[in-house]
Parts: C-alpha cells; structure tokens; sequence
C-alpha cells in the first residue's frame, strides 16, 4: 500500500465518521424538524397527561356530587393556561405592530390597547387607519386624528374618554370642513364657526348641544355679511327685532329686501332670513326711525325647546291655552305673506290680490289689496310676546306665525 492509498482510506475514514454528524446538524438547524419535534414532544406531553386513569379516591376532587379526576382538572388549567399565552402571544405579534415611523399599531378590539398609553395608531374593521393621536387607560383621549373607510380626515383636535372635547375641526364625508371651534360632549358647543361643504362660512358664533345659540353671524353663499343677533335652537330669535327702529333693524339684517307701503304702514320682506316687519308710519318722524310692531316668520313650523311643533294641539301643550282664536279678515303683512308662501307652495285659501306700483324693483306702493279675505288666527302669550299662528281655517295646522308685543290689538 502506498502513500496515496492509505491518505485516501484516512479521508474516507474521516468522512464516514463525519457524515453522521453533519446530517443532525442539519437536522435541528431545519425549522421544519423542530417544528415537528416540539409538536411530537407535546402531543406525547398531553397524552400521558390525559391517558392516565385515576387508580384511587385520592385521585379525585369531590365537588358537590360529582367526583373529578384531578389530572383532568390540572389538564383542564394547562390547556387554559397555553390558549391564554398563545392569544396574548397573537395579540402581541398580529395586532400590535410598529409603523415605519416608529408608533405602535393596535387593532380597535385589541386588549392590549386598553393598557396603551401616549401616541398610537388603530386600526378599524378592515384594517383601514381609524384613529392617530393619543391614548390613555383604555380611552382616546388627548389630541388626535379620527378617519373613515375613505381615509378622509372625520375630526381633528381634542378627545376625552373618545368624545370630541374642546377645540376641534369636524369634516363632512368628504374631507372638507364643516365646523372650527369647542365641542363639548361630541357636540358643538362653544364658539365655533360652521361651512358650507364649498368652504364658504354660514355662521359664526355660539352654540350649545349642536345647535346655533348665543350670539352670532349668518353669511350668504358669498360669504356675505347677512344677519347679525341672537339665535336660539338653532334658529334667529326674531322676537329681539321687536321695538327696533328700522335703522336698527338694517344693522342686523344685510340682505335683500322687498318693500312695500302705503301712507300710514310699512311691510319689508327679508328674503335671505324667510321673514318681514311692519312697522307703522309716523309723518313727524324721520323716516328710518318708525319702530317695528310685528315680526313674521315664514316658516310652518315653530321651535319650542329644541323641538319643532307642527301643530296648534302640540303649541297649547307647550303654552298653554290660547289668548286668541277665531277668524279675521286679513290684514297688509299678512296678505303679503300669503303671496309669498303661496309662490313656493299651494297654502291657506290661495293668493290675494293686491294693487301694486312699483317706484323702484324692490319698492311697491299698494293702493288696495283684498280686505275680505278671511284667514283663522290662533294667538298664544309668553312673558310679553303674542305669538298668533296663521291657517287657513279652523286648522289644527299652520301656514306660517307672527309674533308682537302684547299692546298690538292685532293679536
């Protein structure tokens, strides 16, 4: 045997020696194979711990009548014990992630969410980003950035206990802006100002639980200066105009108007606010300085407390029995109310004829109009207010209300 035959038998000596060691090697490198083996490994675990009867009593706990296998029992919290850590494991790897940007990621149902704290992002049902900004004990709270499915921005700013709390921007389902200001209770509530899904500002100003309350601004889709008051329920208090002299009223009112005259009264149509004032004309005053008596709103509706009566059984239930009811042959503003109603939509027993002549588009002279036109008032008091409700006869609806001092014979 020569040198190259004996190198040769060492190597393959080696070899063999070795192979068997490199192929476990590789074996419990394999993912695979461990996998295999821990499930083996505990399929062997809990079929021991399950195959083994109970041999005597003292292998049973007594609970009432029943006798239960104390390995079945301790079985039993395992099992419990290896879902529960296997959840919580599932919580932690699938639910609970971190973003490029570093922040964490929950699901909005994630249990671990409820010990979250400071700066998150949630995810909604889909998966779509519902919520970034801060959370604290199990709450949205602090400020943050809520979405829809869309991913368009719903509400941006401040949260407490996952209401909208202090200052805020609301979007409508687009994106776009619908309300700056407080919120109180998920709520506008505050000073605030509210938009047209244009961008162009209706108003500006105070509200309570949602609703326009307080002082403030209405704007035209111009962004034009229209009325300036008081609102309650979302509505003008009308009753304010009451005892202002006309040059008093235009501070309020920046609108279009119509005005129509006779030689004793006065009826101006406020278009942009659905409502008109008379006024009665003083010869020996200034002529801005006749002072309104009646306020009519043209609306068949009237908000009481937030709700919104209809009817004159829902207005007695809200005042109380009326002052007034009965027919009454009509009078200037209310015959040109009825004309205006009349031309949006068919009310009270149609529309009265009128003699008009025009000094000006916006300025009539009325030389007659039908006195014998019948209309059915129903009058109500409040501290000093008369509200008389206008139908076409004894109807337990309305077509629209005006409202006077309690010195006004007409109510």
């Amino acid at each position: 045997m020569d040198g190259t035959d004996f190198f040769g038998i060492l190597m393959q000596t080696i070899k063999s020696k070795m192979t068997g060691i490199v192929t476990k090697v590789k074996l419990w490198t394999n993912p695979e194979f461990i996998r295999n083996k821990i499930v083996i490994r505990v399929r062997e675990f809990f079929s021991g711990l399950l195959g083994v009867k109970p041999r005597n009593k003292d292998d049973y706990i007594t609970i009432g009548n029943w006798m239960i296998s104390r390995r079945l029992l301790n079985s039993a919290v395992i099992i419990v014990g290896v879902v529960s850590i296997c959840y919580l494991s599932s919580e932690t790897m699938l639910f609970k992630k971190f973003t490029e940007d570093g922040i964490k990621t929950y699901k909005y149902d994630s249990i671990k969410l409820r010990t979250a704290k400071g700066h998150v992002k949630i995810t909604g049902e889909g998966g779509y980003l519902a919520y970034d900004g801060n959370v604290e004990g199990g709450y949205v709270d602090g400020v943050g950035t809520l979405y829809n499915k869309e991913g368009n921005v719903v509400y941006t700013g401040s949260f407490e206990q996952n209401k909208f709390e202090g200052n805020g921007t609301f979007n409508y389902n687009s994106g776009n802006i619908m309300y700056y200001g407080n919120f109180h209770d998920n709520l506008f509530d505050g000073e605030g100002t509210l938009y047209r899904e244009d961008g162009s500002m209706i108003y500006t100003g105070g509200f309570s639980k949602g609703l326009k309350y307080g002082k403030g601004v209405l704007y035209d889709s111009g962004e034009n200066e229209m009325f300036e008051g008081s609102f309650a329920n979302d509505e003008i208090v009308f009753s304010e105009l009451l005892g202002k002299s006309i040059s008093e009223v235009n501070e309020c009112y920046k609108g279009s108007r119509k005005l129509y005259t006779t030689e004793t009264e006065s009826v101006a149509v406020m278009d942009s606010i659905g409502a008109l004032y008379h006024a009665e004309i003083d010869s020996e005053a200034l002529s801005d300085e006749e002072i309104v008596d009646c306020v009519y709103v043209l609306d068949d509706y009237f908000m009481n407390a937030g709700k919104q009566m209809t009817t004159i059984t829902e207005l007695t239930k809200a005042f109380g029995n009326p002052v007034y009811k009965g027919n009454s042959n009509v009078i200037l503003p209310e015959a040109v109310a009825i004309n205006i109603v009349n031309s949006k939509k068919r009310a009270l027993n149609g529309n009265i004829k009128m003699d008009l002549k025009y000094t000006f588009s916006d300025v009539a002279e009325v030389s007659g109009y039908d006195r014998e036109y019948v209309v059915y008032i129903t009058s109500f008091k409040r501290d000093d207010v008369i509200y008389s409700f206008v139908s076409g006869s004894d109807d337990n609806v309305f077509s629209f209300y005006y409202i006077s001092g309690t010195e006004d014979e007409s109510a």
